[in-house]
């Protein structure tokens, strides 16, 4: 009678940590599930983050290669100005040679016609 009693002391006592045990195994089993919820959202959050961080270093390099095409433009620019900057320094200092001794001839012509118009035409007194 004893195995009896201690069996169904056993059986009680197993009984009590049966509904424990289940509740411990449902919280368990609850936790692994929020648990690969949790790693498939963080797998599927990697792959936009790659994704995303792939198309940024295309645009990026997309951008690069444009903004070194147009230094080089730029340079070239900068080359055919100062070029042309030294051409026109050129011409002006040419130019304004010419001007200054043009406008003295214009100058003098009228000079000279004034004397020449007065001493034709003198004064009336």
């Amino acid at each position: 009678t004893r195995k009896k009693v201690r069996s169904s002391g056993i059986n009680a006592e197993y009984g009590e940590e049966d509904e424990e045990s289940k509740d411990v195994a449902e919280v368990i089993r609850m936790h692994k599930e929020k648990q690969a919820k949790l790693a498939e959202q963080m797998l599927s959050m990697t792959s936009n983050l790659k994704q995303v961080s792939l198309a940024a270093r295309d645009i990026i390099q997309q951008d690069n290669k444009k903004l070194s095409g147009i230094q080089d433009v730029v340079e070239k620019n900068s080359t055919k100005l100062t070029r042309e900057t030294s051409k026109l320094e050129g011409y002006n200092k040419s130019s304004s040679k010419c001007w200054v001794w043009s406008l003295l001839f214009v100058v003098m012509v009228i000079f000279i016609v004034m004397v020449v118009f007065i001493r034709l035409f003198p004064r009336k007194r």
